[in-house]
């Protein structure tokens, strides 16, 4: 058998391996169903964080993957902690060891936790307080070849609510990926997806329904970077498609369904053995299906910035520049103004990190006023105490201005967890997260706490 053929295998081998874990997982989901629950809180208005990204992994990109798979909502959801589920732009990261299948490695990754949320709804009054459990599982199957990598995964997310069976989900993730290294200049990243996920009730400005609004969506995304690290002058062209609808309360969700194209080129020219400016240009089109939808528009920015490594201990890159929001209906007040992104990392030890994001950006509206204008501010420090135990503390804040409408809104999120590894492939961890919202609208204010407590395991 040649190498050509052999590699073919391992690809076929790959596939079929995660589609026959995923099947042996629905054997036993009616039982594991009885337990879930998925954290966004704190980070819910910014992209995907960039330990996740794969694109920063796989490129040694400093920017990641920019678009999220996923339409950003702009309020936090209740949905609390747990391993970060998307698989992201490129190939998915795996954890602990695994089962090998010839050449094809499969990783098996479930986190269990079980807590309470004092106000599940986010309202300002008569507040849902309830207990809950949740099972997020990772499956991941890789193929690797001569420097590249292929991976299938599935991400599963599933919920109960004690007080609020209503506001129980099933979430399901499922990609295709590879990053393929074409020489020492040339790499490309590409993926492709299904998602079936939901807006948890009260995290859009839709009216409270009987049940969350569930969607599903199908993507496809690339990434192609030109040359050598350390070279005088790089470039990376990325896009990314993607078609969004939703499945039930049609007579509130109809506007939401979507289609949605990005594209974007930046180049980076080396001005110090660690540190590089980049030019970015980017365009969004967001095409709203409803024929009377008025929120189709196109997003246009042109970004400068620097990147830099100071020092082995501070990295980081900020873009700053012009954003212009066209809505192609006159009924919609256009945006145009400053837009900037901003991520630094400080690791003063080797045990101890403080993460920095920043951003400021308008978002579509989901019912309210013509946009939101978001402002975020997060950080977050990680701590190793011993090589069993770390803690984390997270403080954020996001401010929204409405436009078209008379509503500001200050979102504050506070976190604190600790983490201990019992095992090599089990850890425990226990977490509280609050979020304090105030607005110039009293109806709009809310206060919550979410403990809880999990159980992680690996192979």
């Amino acid at each position: 058998m040649n190498d050509k053929t052999l590699f073919a295998c391992q690809v076929m081998t790959l596939v079929v391996a995660a589609a026959c874990s995923q099947a042996a997982w629905a054997q036993t989901a009616p039982a594991a169903e009885q337990t879930g629950t998925e954290s966004k809180a704190p980070e819910a208005v910014l992209a995907p964080a960039t330990p996740i990204s794969s694109a920063a992994q796989s490129f040694d990109s400093i920017f990641g993957a920019t678009i999220n798979p996923n339409q950003i909502a702009f309020t936090p959801s209740y949905e609390t902690s747990g391993r970060a589920s998307l698989p992201g732009i490129m190939t998915a990261p795996a954890f602990g060891a695994p089962v090998r299948f010839g050449g094809t490695y499969v990783y098996p990754d479930a986190v269990l936790t079980y807590g309470n949320n004092d106000n599940l709804l986010g309202t300002s009054s008569n507040a849902l307080s309830t207990r809950f459990s949740n099972v997020h599982t990772n499956l991941v199957a890789e193929v690797k070849n001569d420097g590249d990598r292929y991976t299938a995964s599935y991400t599963g997310n599933y919920a109960r609510f004690d007080s609020s069976s209503a506001d129980n989900y099933n979430h399901h993730e499922f990609a295709l990926a590879g990053d393929d290294t074409f020489s020492s200049r040339a790499r490309l990243g590409w993926t492709g997806g299904y998602l079936m996920n939901t807006d948890p009730r009260g995290s859009t400005d839709r009216a409270l329904s009987a049940t969350p609004d569930k969607w599903h969506a199908s993507s496809v995304a690339a990434l192609f970077a030109y040359g050598a690290q350390g070279a005088i002058g790089r470039f990376e062209v990325e896009s990314f498609a993607q078609e969004k609808r939703y499945d039930n309360n049609r007579e509130t969700t109809a506007g939401g369904d979507l289609d949605m194209l990005n594209v974007a080129g930046r180049f980076l020219y080396r001005v110090a053995p660690k540190t590089s400016i980049l030019f970015e240009l980017r365009e969004i089109k967001t095409d709203y299906q409803l024929n009377t939808s008025t929120n189709t528009n196109t997003d246009r920015r042109v970004l400068v910035g620097v990147t830099w490594e100071a020092t082995a201990a501070t990295t980081g890159v900020i873009k700053i520049g012009e954003l212009k929001k066209d809505f192609d209906s006159s009924a919609r007040s256009d945006y145009s103004g400053v837009n900037w992104e901003g991520s630094v990392r400080w690791t003063p030890l080797t045990y101890s990190t403080i993460d920095f994001n920043t951003a400021r950006a308008p978002a579509d509206s989901t019912g309210v006023g013509d946009y939101i204008l978001n402002r975020t501010e997060n950080v977050r420090w990680t701590h190793q105490w011993s090589s069993a135990t770390s803690t984390k503390v997270s403080l954020g804040q996001v401010d929204s201005d409405y436009h078209g409408i008379d509503l500001q809104e200050n979102t504050r999120n506070y976190g604190v967890g600790i983490s201990y590894a019992w095992r090599r492939w089990l850890s425990l961890s226990a977490e509280l997260a609050t979020t304090r919202r105030t607005s110039n609208v009293p109806e709009q204010e809310y206060k919550r706490n979410v403990l809880s407590l999990s159980l992680e395991g690996t192979l």
